[in-house]
């Protein structure tokens, strides 16, 4: 379930470019770390252009940034054996864009050679930094780069035609932690960012995927959960991943709830020295996402029997419990210790984000059973 360790180059480069985490740096992320969360309404229009700020990112929230599109890339379907176009929407200093790169280097297929990413973003600064690392990880390779890096300086709230996001086809879409930034002063900025995400499906390839990624907060995640309702309800695409439906959101019906992703990983050094200097613990990639198809293509069959796990596994005494998700709902769904047999003993493998088969969940109150008999499978772990 661990993500794999970030490449040592990419590393070695991060630390060259943001250079030790020092008294600076460490504030960095603190400044940072606020204003991504409590401080959103306070969020520098381009804190890149902040020196401090953009060590901080690179030592610190790049490293992890990069950890949660590289999970997502091997979870999508494959990419088509084709020279590709990519896009990586509000791109910052390139972390999607280098997450792409070492993900089709691992794949060496011949078939991408020729592949093309284009970076958008509207700080000149974040784009002069991605820049500099793709070149960084290109030149330390033995052969000529196969894959060519365009970065393109635009502002995505801006209409315009020519806007490098309409210059498909594009055969991946990558919005990461960027969508909830978008038309946050429009009237109604959730219709806008709908309004554009149908913009961005319309230049996917027929055989494409669009990736976001969006901050695992109340607030955020709920907005992406509403902009999925709107985009499955009008019909442009369909959700490959991490929903077995295309049903209304379960997880909007109460104010309280949302439904984001907990996966582990392989900290690096320089995060985990500066989680000491500042008193966090990141043991763990958080994010909401979704994985839009237009296709049809979903990540497992979809049955009445089969779900998401959408929590972490409760353990109580002599009881474990999990809320699931599926066309059918979201049900709290628990086994007894005493009920423990063979048939269900997948059940002690689950983990938030699985995807499991049950077939027969007994329904008393609150807290679906499931019973000796009951057959529990686990058909796809997170990585």
């Amino acid at each position: 379930m661990h993500a794999d360790a970030l490449p040592a180059e990419l590393l070695a480069a991060l630390r060259e470019r943001g250079g030790s985490p020092d008294r600076d740096a460490i504030e960095g992320v603190r400044r940072l770390s606020t204003l991504f969360t409590t401080g959103r309404d306070g969020r520098l229009s381009d804190y890149l252009a902040d020196r401090s700020l953009r060590r901080a990112y690179l030592l610190y929230f790049f490293p992890v940034n990069y950890a949660k599109v590289a999970g997502l890339l091997r979870e999508m379907p494959a990419l088509p054996a084709r020279p590709l176009r990519i896009l990586d929407l509000g791109s910052g200093p390139g972390t999607a864009s280098l997450a792409v790169l070492d993900h089709l280097t691992r794949l060496e297929q011949a078939g991408h050679h020729g592949s093309e990413v284009v970076a958008v973003d509207r700080s000149r600064q974040a784009l002069r930094e991605a820049e500099a690392l793709w070149a960084s990880i290109s030149s330390g390779r033995a052969e000529k780069p196969a894959y060519a890096f365009r970065a393109r300086c635009a502002d995505a709230e801006r209409a315009d035609a020519q806007g490098p996001w309409r210059q498909g086809p594009f055969d991946l879409v990558i919005l990461a932690n960027s969508l909830n930034e978008l038309f946050c002063s429009a009237t109604d900025p959730l219709a806008a960012r709908v309004k554009f995400l149908e913009t961005l499906l319309q230049a996917l390839a027929p055989d494409g995927t669009l990736m976001i990624i969006e901050p695992a907060l109340r607030e955020t995640t709920r907005a992406l959960h509403h902009v999925r309702d709107r985009l499955v309800a009008e019909g442009p695409a369909m959700v490959y991943s991490p929903c077995l439906h295309e049903r209304p959101c379960p997880a909007l019906v109460r104010e309280d709830d949302w439904c984001h992703e907990e996966r582990s990983w392989a900290s690096p050094a320089v995060v985990l020295e500066i989680d000491r200097a500042v008193g966090f613990i990141k043991d763990a990639l958080k994010f909401s996402y979704l994985l839009l198809r237009k296709d049809g293509l979903t990540i497992t069959e979809r049955r009445p029997d089969i779900y998401r796990v959408v929590s972490e596994v409760m353990v109580m005494k002599g009881d474990r419990r999990a809320w699931l998700c599926n066309q059918e709902g979201r049900p709290l769904v628990g086994r007894l210790e005493k009920a423990r047999s063979g048939a269900n003993a997948a059940f002690d493998r689950w983990h938030r984000g699985a995807i499991v088969r049950v077939d027969h969940i007994e329904r008393r109150g609150a807290v679906g059973r499931i019973d000796s008999p009951a057959k529990v499978e686990l058909i796809r772990p997170v990585e």
